[in-house]
C-alpha cells in the first residue's frame, strides 16, 4: 500500500542518485535499488503510474552461465515436450521455478564440431561467438566477438559497467591446455573481440571492491592497500549518515526496501571476512584475501554479488563460467572426490556416470539458488527475475562424446514481458547462435546475423 499523504509532499528522487556524502571521501559508492520515491507525484494511484514505474527500470538484463565439462544427457531433458513435461532428475531443483523457466532442446554449436581435436577449448570459445576458433597454442589466438560483448558496444554506455565477466576458476592463460589449442580459448566464454579475450574475475573480494568501493591501491603500496581495505570494510558503516537524511523522504515501504538491499550487502561482507574454518588467527591479524574453497560458498557468493549489481543497474549484461572447460574441480561437499572432466569420460560405467549425474544435479541446485535470490528483488508489481534473461548452458552437449548438440539450455525469467516460460520446446536443429540474435534483439540490440547464425529461435513467446 503505498502512503499517498507522504508522496503529496516530497519530489521524486533520481533514479541514479547515489547516497551523499558516503565515507567522507573513502570513494565507496552504494547506489539505490528501484524504490516507490522514485515516482512523480502527480502519477500516484493513477493509470499511468505501473507504466511510469517500468520506464524507470531497465527494459531487460541477461546472464549467461556456462557449465563446462557436459552434461549427461539422458538424464538432463524430460522425456516431452511442452507444459506438462515432468522433470527430468538432474533438473528436479529447479521443479520450484517451472513456471519462471523456458527449457530449450536442438540447439547445436556447428563450429566447436569442425577440426579435430580440441573439443573443449571449441566448446567454450565457439559458444557465444558462432566462429571457428584458429588452432593455436601459441598467443597468435583467433577467434570472434562474443554476443554479450556486442550488447555492451551497443548499450554498456547505460550503466557503470558495459558488462561483467566472472567465473569460478581461473584457469590457465598461457600454453596449450588441449590437444592443438591455446588453453586461453578453454578457460574463455566472453571475446571482445577476436585476438582480446575478456577475462573473468573469480576473487569475490575483488569483485566486491570493484563494484562498491574505489580503485584499489597498488599491490605495492602495503599501506595505502590497507587503508582502502579499512575503507570498504563495511559500506554500513559508512552509510548511515546518508541513510538518516535519505530515510526521511522515504515511506513505510522504501525504508523496507532499502534496510533489506542493505541488508543483502551486509551479509555479503560478512561471509567474505570470514576466515576459512581451519584457520587460526591471532589476535589483530587481518584475513587474508581469498576464494572460498567449496563449490558452492564459491556459487553463492558470486551469485549474490551479481544479483547486488544487477539491482543498482550496475550493468545490465554478464557472463559467468562455473568453471573451465576440461575442469579438474572435485566435489568432496557432495562426496565425489574424483575430477569432473575425468568423470565425464565415463566409458559407460555405471558408478561414474552415476557420479556424474550427482554433479550435474548440484550444478542445478545452485543454479535454483540463483533464480531464488532474483525473485526474491521486487521491481515495482514485477521481480529482478521477471525483468531479466537468464541462462544456464554449455558448448559440448554430452560430456561423454563432446558432440557439440543438443546443448544444455534452460532460460529463465521473462526478460521483460518478451519471453513466455513455463514450457519445454524443441527446435530443428539450429546453431545456437539463433538464440543469441533472438536474445540480443529482446536486450534491443537488433543485428542481420551474429556468427554462424541462419535466422531467429522462434516459440520464445506463445
Amino acid at each position: 500500500m503505498i502512503d499517498l499523504p507522504y508522496f503529496r509532499r516530497r519530489k521524486p528522487l533520481p533514479r541514479r542518485e547515489f547516497l551523499k556524502g558516503i565515507g567522507k571521501g573513502a570513494g565507496v559508492l552504494v547506489g539505490l535499488p528501484y524504490l516507490e520515491a522514485m515516482m512523480p507525484t502527480s502519477l500516484i494511484g493513477s493509470t499511468e503510474a505501473t507504466v511510469k514505474a517500468k520506464s524507470l527500470l531497465p527494459s531487460n538484463r541477461l546472464l549467461i552461465l556456462y557449465y563446462p565439462n557436459g552434461v549427461h544427457m539422458d538424464n538432463w531433458y524430460p522425456a516431452t515436450t511442452g507444459t506438462d513435461y515432468e522433470m527430468s532428475p538432474s533438473l528436479l531443483p529447479l521443479e520450484r521455478h517451472r513456471d519462471d523457466m523456458l527449457l530449450i532442446g536442438g540447439l547445436d554449436v556447428p563450429m566447436a564440431k569442425l577440426d579435430r581435436n580440441g573439443d573443449h577449448a571449441k566448446a567454450a570459445s565457439c559458444y557465444l561467438t558462432g566462429v571457428r576458433i584458429r588452432i593455436t597454442e601459441s598467443d597468435d589466438i583467433d577467434s570472434g566477438i562474443s554476443m554479450d560483448q556486442r550488447i555492451a558496444n551497443a548499450i554498456g554506455d547505460q550503466t557503470r559497467f558495459a558488462t561483467l565477466e566472472l567465473g569460478l576458476d581461473y584457469g590457465r592463460l598461457e600454453g596449450g591446455c588441449d590437444p592443438g589449442y591455446a588453453c586461453i580459448y578453454s578457460n574463455n566464454i566472453s571475446w571482445r573481440n577476436e585476438t582480446t579475450p575478456a577475462i573473468k574475475e573469480v576473487n569475490p573480494r575483488i569483485l566486491f571492491d570493484r563494484l562498491f568501493g574505489s580503485a584499489v591501491a597498488s599491490d605495492h603500496d602495503a599501506e595505502a592497500r590497507a587503508q582502502q581495505e579499512m575503507y570498504n570494510r563495511s559500506i554500513l558503516d559508512y552509510t548511515r549518515e546518508s541513510l538518516g537524511s535519505l530515510n526521511k523522504q522515504l515511506g513505510v515501504n522504501d525504508r523496507q526496501r532499502v534496510d533489506e538491499y542493505l541488508t543483502s550487502v551486509r551479509d555479503i561482507e560478512r561471509r567474505l571476512d570470514a576466515p576459512p574454518p581451519d584457520m587460526d588467527l591471532p589476535p589483530g591479524l587481518v584475513r587474508p584475501t581469498r576464494v572460498p574453497e567449496s563449490f558452492k560458498e564459491h556459487f553463492r557468493i558470486m551469485a549474490d554479488l551479481q544479483v547486488l549489481a544487477l539491482q543498482q543497474d550496475m550493468t545490465r549484461v554478464s557472463t559467468f563460467m562455473l568453471g573451465v572447460e576440461q575442469s579438474r574441480r572435485t566435489y568432496a561437499e557432495i562426496d565425489i572426490p574424483e575430477e569432473h572432466h575425468g568423470l565425464t569420460h565415463h566409458a559407460g560405467n555405471p558408478e561414474k556416470i552415476e557420479k556424474v549425474c550427482q554433479i550435474d544435479h548440484y550444478m542445478v541446485e545452485q543454479f535454483a539458488y540463483f533464480l531464488d535470490r532474483m525473485k526474491e528483488v521486487k521491481e515495482g508489481e514485477n521481480t529482478l527475475l521477471d525483468n531479466s534473461m537468464v541462462l544456464l548452458g554449455n558448448g559440448n552437449g554430452d560430456g561423454a562424446r563432446h558432440d557439440h548438440e543438443n546443448c544444455a539450455t534452460i532460460l529463465a525469467g521473462r526478460g521483460g514481458g518478451t519471453v513466455d516460460p513455463g514450457r519445454y520446446i524443441q527446435v530443428d536443429r539450429q546453431p545456437i547462435a539463433n538464440l543469441w540474435l533472438s536474445l540480443m534483439d529482446r536486450m534491443g540490440v537488433e543485428v542481420e546475423r551474429h556468427g554462424d547464425s541462419n535466422g531467429r529461435v522462434a516459440g520464445l513467446t506463445v
